[in-house]
């Protein structure tokens, strides 16, 4: 009973987009018993460092004890999810032409989140010191080059797999002009955010789940009738002895 009572105390705090997020997670782990068994064993290797990758935000923000920004864990779950789960997983990509641009457009700015929030981190914890174009600079280029890595990523993959993840110079310079895009706009809001921002005007999606539709208190009279029929077991017991 107490397990019980700890679990929904547990449950009931948890923000909503920290439970989409672990959500996204144990989808994407569902996922990977069934590549294997499709014999998909590259994208399972893909779909466990995607994995891996989402968990970062969260480390991070527990090691360093800072509040991330833009509920960062979420945003790049989202974007692995999208990728792996509904992009190769569901067949999106080859569904809808437009899913891939769309991807890199969206990955682009959270990779470039991802460099803005290894920056900040830096500068907060006072081991950087930069300014806050340099930070923004940073971010471009943090976003950049993870982009340059992941088209070399899909071109050996090409080569090696006989795949086709590429399809020509101009879906990968598309590709790097989404990446460039996510850079310029997440640096110029990384640099508004560095400059005006304050712990007390952070807006994030926080609200506990135990406040969604009124669940907190049902869960609550729900517990309060467990416990009064538990007592009313145990006195019937003592009863009969």
């Amino acid at each position: 009973m107490l397990q019980l009572k700890g679990f929904f105390r547990n449950w009931r705090t948890l923000s909503i987009s920290t439970a989409l997020s672990w959500l996204m997670k144990s989808l994407m782990v569902a996922l990977i018993p069934y590549e294997i068994y499709k014999g998909e064993y590259l994208f399972s290797v893909a779909a466990i460092m995607a994995v891996v990758i989402s968990l970062v935000p969260s480390i991070v923000q527990r090691n360093y004890r800072i509040t991330l920004p833009f509920e960062l864990d979420f945003l790049i779950t989202l974007s692995l999810f999208l990728h792996t789960f509904m992009g190769e997983g569901m067949d999106f990509y080859q569904r809808f032409e437009i899913w891939d641009q769309l991807l890199h457009l969206y990955g682009g700015g959270v990779v470039a989140l991802l460099g803005f929030v290894i920056v900040y981190t830096l500068h907060y914890t006072r081991k950087v010191r930069l300014s806050i174009p340099l930070i923004g600079f940073f971010t471009i280029i943090f976003a950049m080059g993870v982009g340059g890595l992941w088209e070399i990523g899909e071109y050996s993959v090409d080569v090696i797999f006989k795949k086709r993840t590429q399809d020509g110079l101009d879906d990968t310079m598309m590709d790097m002009i989404d990446d460039l895009i996510g850079g310029l706009v997440v640096s110029v809001l990384g640099m508004l955010y560095v400059k005006y921002s304050s712990p007390d005007t952070r807006v994030r999606l926080a609200k506990p789940l135990g406040e969604i539709f009124g669940i907190g208190k049902k869960i609550d009279l729900l517990m309060k009738r467990i416990i009064k029929s538990e007592n009313r077991f145990k006195k019937a017991k003592d009863d009969r002895q």
